[in-house]
């Protein structure tokens, strides 16, 4: 059998499939030292059974192409190598044949587009594999994000190092030793497709029985229905458990932000009809603007900015339940526990393992921690430099003495340039220091990469924000600095009837005109959350469609890509179709390291504007609703159909990201009770006219907000009481079937599965 035809999956129904398939690409002409590693690499590629065809992409180009696809025969071992749960032949969804589903479950399957059954699962070894559900068939016995997750475990393990390189540490070299000394200039793996030459010949037979599965096709056609719940099971067999773990959370998100959005619509609806806005077109633009967003200052702010400190408690715990229900259901529960090293992990010092007693090297506590201690004191002091540039940006508007709309139009010019350009500089350090403090698992590593990000980004999006709020009202009164006679202003003021007391004693009603900073606050935070998703569309649409047509119109006009007939002459039409869809991947963009990091990120910022700032702008959930459902299959689309395929990560849950919620849950009811004491107008028909004490309001909300989180937590379990029943239930029938061997199809004491 040709390697071209060894290459092709053959599913159930006997139809080629290309999945699974790596693609290493390099140069036809290297160094000795070089091309010897490369010819170890794939020898050893060869005799641990991988499937390797090698050819090149054309007489001219001078690149050479390596496919590799690992057979079960060594998928299997490196299963039970990281200790991966597998389906059993038991199903955890067992209900009584007679058990109808009750009426509500019949209008939520109308909106399922999972039909996967939960399997009860255990630790895979190959000397029993008999006792797994599905290993009659070897093709299709591991999911595709397994395969993938599996082939790369299997490519980045295999060494090609000998004892004497192994001094400095590093227990591995493999591929990506290899892709860093430039062995390999590119490597992705094929998004998996049927075969072409299967379609074509069920179009010349006309077989209206033949079926042709293409499953990208299959899982956009689940996920591009808006109205429906995401394939979430469909996700995670593709892309695996990390990327399907935050569509899981974005989409509850989303769900969640329906209360907040409906709250808000009544508290801007109930402004419209209560408060008196007279707007005078001849009058100042500013003060125009600004007296229409007083609208969102009315008697149910307060209680809006309780509800949204409320409602983020709420859906972190329904988040909590979720994700332990799906960690117990993709079977990801211990991963963190039996996660492999990291490649790049290096060890100092050798010792004994004190589990399996072998020699291994290991990294000393000691100088993580000192690395980490540096890594922290470059953070604080780029955090130093973002409020320094915004305080630079406050003194040049004081400084300058021209036009004040010209003056306001350069100085956020200033600000905003301020801000990229060190946002980029962090970004490039905060990687280098990472991989400097030398993680031993991915799960550490990207751990410390997200705080480090989100700290920086967090300073960067909200500093400007908290100068408005809590400080440039103040300072619209005093000297910013002593000795310059300027001061800040809010740019809008009203006029308040108070109680003034006279020199002879006498206490009269009289106006008093007071500045306030709401109205520009509120503005701000509604900039932020329209304009935040907009270089991310750029960035995730219009690109990627200008490179498309680009691309398209190059290649109309020169046509350097696949190689014709002449070039593929007598190789055979399969490896003709290989190499074409090597060109057609080839040409997707590749996708980052991390998917899910920029998009946790920009989701995460969202929310914290919603929990510090939502209080002055109560539209923003419906901002942020509309947003998520929109990225979503956005998102949705680009990783199937514009992206290179990622590889499948492993995962157990959303990471340090469910840390970084609670915290801004946490220091959203501080922000919320300080904008009620300090930024909050009363006018004379708000909820807290009368209230002399601000203050003291301010201590009375964030106390009660408080209690009734911590009860709110309290009384939700994080683990739903179906789901521990299945984990007790889980390890008996373990044991059992490792007791008594692999249950048959016609067993009759295992009842009807049911759909998730």
């Amino acid at each position: 059998m040709a390697d071209s035809e060894r290459l092709l999956t053959m599913t159930t129904d006997g139809t080629p499939e290309i999945t699974g398939i790596y693609v290493l690409l390099g140069q036809d002409n290297l160094d000795p030292d070089e091309e010897d590693l490369r010819t170890n690499f794939e020898k050893q590629l060869e005799k641990g059974g991988a499937v390797t065809m090698k050819t090149s992409l054309g007489e001219e180009s001078g690149t050479r192409v390596v496919l590799v696809k690992v057979p079960m025969s060594r998928l299997g071992p490196a299963a039970e190598e990281l200790k991966l749960y597998m389906p059993t032949t038991y199903s955890s969804d067992e209900v009584e044949e007679d058990e109808s589903p009750s009426i509500w479950e019949r209008i939520m399957d109308i909106f399922e587009t999972d039909e996967e059954v939960d399997y009860i699962s255990a630790p895979f070894r190959w000397d029993k594999k008999e006792l797994f559900a599905g290993i009659e068939d070897p093709n299709t016995f591991f999911r595709s994000a397994l395969r993938s997750y599996l082939t790369h475990h299997i490519l980045i393990r295999t060494d090609v190092s000998k004892k004497k390189d192994n001094a400095d540490g590093i227990n591995i070299r493999g591929l990506n030793y290899l892709k860093l000394k430039g062995v390999y200039s590119d490597v992705f793996i094929l998004h998996d497709r049927p075969s072409t030459l299967h379609r074509r010949q069920a179009f010349k037979e006309k077989d209206d029985d033949t079926k042709v599965v293409d499953p990208r096709q299959e899982l956009w056609d689940a996920w591009r229905q808006w109205y429906k719940f995401q394939p979430l099971w469909k996700v995670r067999n593709y892309f695996g458990e990390k990327i399907a773990f935050y569509f899981a959370w974005v989409g509850l998100y989303s769900e969640s932000l329906i209360l907040p959005t409906i709250f808000g619509l009544i508290v801007f609806i109930y402004g419209l009809s209560t408060e008196k806005v007279d707007i005078n077109l001849a009058g100042d633009a500013t003060q125009q603007v600004y007296k229409f967003f007083i609208i969102f200052n009315n008697k149910l702010t307060p209680w809006f900015g309780l509800a949204v400190c409320i409602w983020g408690t709420w859906f972190v715990e329904q988040w909590k339940r979720k994700s332990n229900s799906l960690k117990y259901e993709w079977d990801v529960s211990n991963f963190e526990q039996l996660e492999p090293d990291r490649p790049q992990f290096y060890g100092s010092k050798t010792r004994k393992n004190p589990i399996t007693d072998e020699e291994e090297w290991f990294y000393p506590f000691y100088k993580l921690y000192l690395k980490i201690s540096c890594s922290a004191t470059l953070l604080f002091f780029m955090v130093g430099l973002v409020v320094a540039s915004t305080i630079g940006v406050i003194v040049f508007r004081l400084a300058v003495s021209f036009n004040p709309l010209l003056t306001s139009i350069l100085s956020s010019v200033i600000n905003a340039t301020a801000i990229m350009i060190l946002g980029f500089i962090y970004e490039k350090i905060a990687y280098k220091l990472t991989d400097w403090e030398n993680h031993r698992t991915q799960t550490d590593y990207d751990d410390a990469l997200i705080i480090k990000l989100f700290a920086f980004q967090f300073v960067n999006n909200f500093t400007s924000l908290f100068y408005i709020a809590f400080f440039k009202q103040y300072y619209s009164k005093n000297e910013i600095f002593p000795g310059v006679n300027k001061t800040e202003t809010c740019d809008y003021s009203y006029n308040k009837t108070v109680s003034i007391v006279q020199a002879n004693g006498e206490t009269i009603e009289g106006p008093e005109t007071f500045q306030s900073c709401f109205p520009m606050l509120m503005m701000q935070v509604a900039i932020l959350m329209i304009m935040k998703p907009i270089p991310k569309f750029c960035k995730d649409v219009i690109l990627p469609t200008l490179r498309f047509y680009v691309i398209r119109l190059y290649k109309s006009c020169k046509d350097n890509g696949s190689p014709d007939a002449a070039t593929l002459e007598g190789q055979g039409e399969k490896k003709k179709e290989l190499i074409d869809i090597i060109e057609e991947d080839r040409q997707l963009i590749p996708g980052d390291n991390d998917f899910t990091l920029t998009e946790y990120t920009e989701k995460t910022i969202m929310y914290g504007l919603i929990m510090l700032f939502g209080t002055v702008f109560p539209l923003a959930p419906l901002i942020a609703i509309i947003c998520n459902l929109v990225d979503i299959r956005v998102d949705a689309y680009r990783i199937l159909w514009k992206n290179r395929r990622y590889i499948a990560q492993r995962a157990e849950d959303i990471g340090i990201w469910q840390y970084i919620l609670e915290f801004l849950n946490m220091i959203g009811v501080v922000v919320t009770s300080l904008i009620l004491a300090h930024t909050l107008d009363i006018s004379n028909d708000s909820v807290l006219e009368g209230i002399d004490d601000r203050w003291l309001v301010a201590f009375a909300f964030e106390h009660v907000c408080f209690a009734i989180k911590f009860l709110i937590a309290y009384m939700i379990p994080d683990v739903p009481s179906d789901v521990q029943f299945k984990m007790r239930k889980e390890q008996f029938q373990v044991n059992r079937l490792f007791e008594r061997g692999p249950v048959k199809k016609d067993d009759t004491s295992t009842n009807e599965t049911t759909r998730i």
